[in-house]
């Protein structure tokens, strides 16, 4: 489909809004990028999105800073096994009872929201899970005979753990992206500490991005061309379900507006197979996610987003990503050197150097270093080769002075 240029330069423009959202809200996360590109990608989809993790790992905090940096109506739930579905869908008008009807007051409540966020998902009841089946499902509230469409745009739900339950897996498989959300690495222990002590007070305001934007790029997405990624698509989906993994017909179906908006967020107008990552997110499970990303590891390897480079390294093993994500971490590591040789954040600064030089040098050999790599890995040693040759000196002159002194 021909794209006008003056429509391209609103979708450009749009695109870049989204980059910059996401920049800002990664900002007051460590680690997090992944969890809030995944989120947007399901606002751009108008699908829904699961997230399974230990708590404590910041998945709440998280959704409902990206929620709340929307221009949208959001609701938010914790629910718990006593639950009451009037508590999310909202408690019968008793003026209309009087009269006659089953009509009940959402008004503030999930049926009137765009952005939903429920916590503890898999702790509802049959009538509230019932109830989200058909928001979820077709956009409609639906309570006896009184029945609603609901505006929702995507809903995120969090639990611990992915249900053993038939019934609440056949539920979960709603949710079209799923993401295991694992606590900060070792290696950023040090930024987590900082950011955690820093958002203690006021936070920096972010700009809200408006529901209008979402909207664009959905539109967008719709009309990019998938023809190019079919076969490849049904390749990988056929692979995929040889390893055991269950992926349901509408499931598939429906991963292509995902394969479309990461097309669109590339800045491309056709998908590629540099676009075909987001089906890892189509698997719910932790440990058959981890296998389908070693499975297509050759599939997935070109894969590239300058948008979503986070969620896009979670989901494959391909060294165009992890080059990306490694070179990301190392120029962060590199502007973030205290001002002064004498703070004693420098020598931590400098550790963490070397750690960075070490997990280069564990991905890529010197042979097969990629080129957005080797000018960043030589950024490193130079510093770390300074430091060595400054501390030498400053070793070497207390021996010569007491030399002289004897």
């Amino acid at each position: 489909m021909h794209v006008s240029a003056e429509r391209q330069r609103v979708i450009t423009g749009a695109v870049s809004q989204v980059n910059a959202h996401l920049d800002a809200l990664s900002a007051q996360f460590v680690s997090r990028r992944a969890l809030l590109e995944l989120v947007m990608l399901g606002l751009i989809s108008r699908e829904h999105v699961l997230l399974i993790g230990p708590p404590g790992t910041g998945k709440s905090a998280a959704v409902q800073a990206i929620a709340a940096s929307v221009d949208a109506v959001s609701f938010e739930y914790l629910i718990g096994r006593f639950t009451e579905p009037s508590e999310l869908f909202g408690a019968l008008d008793l003026a209309a009872l009087k009269d006659g009807q089953v009509k009940p007051v959402t008004q503030g409540m999930l049926p009137e929201a765009d952005i939903a966020f429920l916590d503890e998902i898999f702790l509802g009841s049959t009538a509230i899970l019932n109830s989200l089946l058909k928001i979820l499902n077709e956009r409609t509230y639906r309570r006896g005979q009184y029945s609603m469409k609901t505006p929702l745009i995507s809903c995120v739900a969090a639990s611990n753990a992915m249900p053993e339950d038939t019934l609440l897996a056949a539920f979960a498989d709603r949710f079209l992206l799923t993401m295991f959300v694992d606590p900060v690495g070792e290696h950023e222990l040090p930024e987590l500490l900082r950011s955690g002590w820093a958002a203690a007070g006021q936070p920096a305001p972010i700009a809200p991005i408006g529901k209008a934007v979402i909207a664009e790029l959905h539109e967008a997405a719709l009309a990019i061309d998938l023809s190019g990624v079919h076969e490849a698509y049904a390749h990988i989906v056929r692979k995929i379900r040889l390893t055991g993994v269950t992926l349901s017909d509408r499931k598939i179906v429906k991963g292509q507006k995902l394969i479309a908006a990461a097309a669109l967020l590339r800045g491309a107008t056709a998908a590629g197979p540099e676009d075909l990552w987001p089906i890892t997110y189509l698997v719910q499970s932790k440990a058959q996610q981890e296998e389908a990303r070693e499975t297509l590891a050759a599939e997935l390897k070109h894969s590239f987003n300058p948008v979503l480079a986070d969620s896009l390294g979670h989901a494959t093993y391909g060294p165009t990503a992890h080059a990306a994500h490694l070179a990301d971490q190392a120029t962060a590591l590199l502007e973030s050197r205290p001002a002064l040789v004498t703070d004693p954040l420098h020598e931590i600064w400098l550790v963490r150097l070397e750690t960075m030089l070490t997990r280069i040098d564990a991905a890529f050999d010197a042979k097969n270093l990629p080129q957005q790599l080797r000018a960043i890995r030589g950024s490193l040693e130079t510093v770390l080769e300074a430091h060595s040759n400054g501390a030498t000196a400053k070793d070497a002159a207390p021996e010569a002075v007491s030399a002289e002194t004897a």
